[in-house]
């Protein structure tokens, strides 16, 4: 049988090779994420919902009633201490504070997923029995489950970064543009895909998203009032997390790797005892910034000049979105399934994609192995496996993906950007 299936497996194309084996990691990690749920289960004696790879279940949809909160207030959201996302984004949350708060939540929670797997299914290469495999690409995406079970917002701004993708993909670069510069307004990491308009030489839609960019903000800065809160209120968020241990759980950004074997070794056994390590992830904050800023130069150098296929200069700023900023949590990964279905429906065969295919896939699965009965030991209150283990993928896979880059062929990138002779 199982030589039938390798058989069978080789029989497909590129694509649908790819599509196997990314499906095949995901199915396999959900799997192993349910086993270990169950061994817990059995030798804790403890039940669902206390036995989970998602977050602490006491707080289940936390994060949208914190919004639907802020949403009523109306227009004068930011009149006292208010939201971490920019005005226009709460003008368009506005008709929360009409709706009831359970149907409004399962009404982005239905529409979310929903798109989820028609662009699952619109992106994803011609497949045998091909709403199975886009089932399981949905059903089994950690990211996925994490947004729902948090309610995060996160929903409504893949939503928007999906249609930017799937505009500029099929060439409606004008409405692409419009799509970008309202993800904009959602959140700032968004902003990365200009790059792409700037690789791509399409300046004038560069420019047509910049100003929409600055024409939807200010109208949202005007309609609210937002004034000095909206500053007072993103770096409160930013620093409130950024510094304390809590912000190291279910989240994946590269300052982790310095901050967690930090806290492995300075913590005292409780929030009493956690002043040094929030006193060194305070020292390390501007130098990890100039190294990310430096890092994401690099990365715009290789996207622009040196022409890589779509997938990889989507995968590659995508990457730099979710893993750059101080705190990102495992939700934002979500974005990942925008590169990795452009990948999946790449033409041909290129070397190393099957590689990169799995270390995506890994970035999708439940990690959280040693804390899914939440609360039995200290550090499952603030460090998962997914904590270390995703950061370091994510450098894997930037090494991955642009071991190619060198400065002789930069230079003449650039010169082929100028001259219309690209590498």
């Amino acid at each position: 049988m199982f030589q039938s299936l390798i058989q069978r497996y080789r029989t497909l194309s590129p694509a649908q090779q790819r599509t196997v084996v990314f499906c095949g990691v995901l199915l396999a990690g959900m799997l192993a994420a349910l086993a270990v749920m169950v061994l817990n289960l059995l030798l804790k004696r403890a039940y669902y919902p206390a036995v989970t790879f998602l977050f602490d279940p006491r707080y289940r949809f936390g994060d949208f009633y914190d919004v639907a909160s802020f949403a009523a207030r109306g227009l004068d959201v930011y009149a006292q201490i208010g939201p971490n996302y920019f005005p226009f984004f709460m003008v368009l949350l506005l008709p929360l504070k009409y709706l009831p708060v359970q149907a409004a939540l399962w009404g982005v929670s239905g529409v979310f997923v929903a798109f989820y797997a028609w662009l699952a299914y619109r992106l994803m290469p011609p497949m045998p029995c091909k709403p199975a495999w886009v089932a399981v690409f949905t059903v089994c995406s950690f990211p996925l489950l994490l947004a729902l079970d948090r309610g995060n917002v996160e929903m409504l701004l893949f939503i928007v970064c999906g249609l930017f993708i799937y505009c500029y993909q099929k060439g409606y670069l004008k409405t692409a543009g419009l799509w970008l510069a309202l993800a904009i307004n959602m959140k700032l990491y968004p902003a990365v895909f200009l790059v792409l308009f700037a690789a791509d030489k399409k300046y004038r839609e560069l420019l047509l998203t910049l100003c929409l960019t600055a024409g939807f903000f200010a109208l949202g800065y005007w309609l609210t009032g937002a004034g000095n809160k909206l500053g007072h209120n993103l770096a409160f968020f930013a620093m409130f997390y950024q510094q304390r241990p809590f912000g190291l759980q279910f989240s994946h950004s590269l300052m982790n790797i310095v901050r967690v074997p930090a806290f492995m070794s300075l913590d005292g056994g409780g929030p009493d005892t956690w002043g040094p390590f929030t006193q060194f992830s305070a020292e390390i904050s501007l130098p990890y910034m100039l190294f990310v800023l430096a890092l994401f130069a690099v990365i715009c150098l290789y996207v622009v000049f040196l022409n890589p296929p779509r997938w990889k200069a989507v995968l590659l700023l995508t990457l730099a979105e979710i893993g750059f900023p101080f705190i990102s949590g495992d939700y934002t990964l979500v974005h990942l399934a925008l590169p990795a279905l452009l990948l999946l429906a790449a033409p041909g065969r290129q070397t190393r994609q099957t590689g990169v295919c799995v270390l995506l896939a890994l970035l999708f699965i439940p990690m959280n192995f040693w804390s899914h009965t939440y609360y039995m030991t200290h550090y499952a209150m603030v460090l998962n496996a997914g904590s270390l283990v995703r950061p370091l993928l994510i450098v894997v896979l930037l090494a991955v993906l642009m071991q190619d880059f060198t400065w002789h062929r930069l230079k003449t990138g650039v010169r082929g950007y100028f001259t219309g002779i690209r590498p």
